[in-house]
């Protein structure tokens, strides 16, 4: 298992964008050389520049790009369009932005843009009118199915990543979307955060999904603060802000457990640092860097 890290373990990312202040790419490509990670994923499209502006920051780095992070709208058929050309797009991009010798995967993801589903993030199952309707469901079956088609006839890997505030975040949605893909199309992203934070076990997801995990998230995620959240009807924005996505180790993801399921397993692939974080004003680059060097060597005595 090689170990990567992310644009949002430095505040970077599509959900919280009200940060106090963010870092700029090259601070923070920098940031990750200095704690010693062997690639990145791009981010927010954009964030890293233009293709050329990529490929050069993440080569003159020594840098794989490892992923992407691709929401799109898999239930809604009437946003299809829009979402593939905006696939197709950002696949150009990654394509043309990876250095030599990196195989980047498409993290294909349900959106998080639904209201109810953020509203209701976190305790899903005790509001039925936030459940995906049938109809809907064999919609964002397909739409995956495309999307993955997609991904590969432009050479990526395709993976589906389970995500809070989307209809794929509850241990249920998980196993239903799970029995319906084609794991000859797609794969899995196991991101211990989002599992723990959908109700799911994390470790024994790695078991049970063993034969389609292409692709990890290493994340914690701690429940007194979901919790918390959900006694004051809060959803996802609020608990994200709280921090239930803490350091590697302080939450309740059972990261050592998960380690050894994927050991056990033969998993060779990328372990993806991800700690969601939003900066506020007490936060420095200093405490940033700290945190995620800690995330980092946390992995290092699993030997990692």
């Amino acid at each position: 298992m090689r170990v990567a890290s992310a644009p949002v373990s430095f505040g970077v990312d599509e959900i919280l964008v009200e940060d106090a202040w963010m870092p700029g790419p090259d601070e923070m490509l920098d940031w990750m050389v200095e704690i010693g990670v062997e690639g990145t994923e791009l981010g927010p499209p954009g964030f890293l520049g233009t293709a050329d502006e990529v490929r050069l920051r993440l080569r003159t780095r020594g840098l794989a790009l490892v992923g992407a992070f691709l929401p799109q709208h898999f239930s809604r058929d009437e946003k299809s369009d829009d979402d593939r050309a905006w696939l197709r797009d950002s696949l150009a991009l990654i394509r043309d932005g990876a250095p030599d010798g990196s195989r980047p995967l498409a993290v294909l993801s349900d959106h998080f843009d639904e209201p109810e589903r953020l509203a209701f993030s976190g305790r899903i199952e005790e509001h039925p009118e936030a459940w995906l309707p049938a109809a809907r469901f064999e919609a964002l079956i397909a739409n995956l199915h495309r999307a993955a088609e997609i991904c590969r006839a432009e050479g990526f890997e395709p993976v589906l990543h389970p995500h809070a505030g989307t209809y794929v975040e509850t241990a249920d949605e998980i196993a239903r979307v799970m029995d319906r893909i084609d794991p000859s199309l797609v794969g899995l992203c196991l991101d211990t955060g989002h599992f723990r934070f959908g109700g799911a076990d994390p470790a024994r997801a790695a078991d049970d999904y063993r034969d389609v995990i292409r692709h990890v998230h290493i994340k914690d995620c701690r429940t007194a603060v979901m919790d918390g959240v959900k006694r004051e009807g809060k959803g996802l924005e609020e608990a994200l802000g709280r921090g239930v996505f803490c350091p590697l180790g302080e939450g309740d993801s059972r990261i050592d457990a998960v380690i050894e399921t994927l050991r056990r397993n033969g998993y060779a692939g990328w372990l993806v640092i991800e700690q969601d974080q939003f900066l506020r004003a007490s936060d420095s680059p200093d405490s940033v860097v700290a945190t995620q060097r800690r995330n980092r060597d946390y992995l290092r005595r699993f030997g990692i």
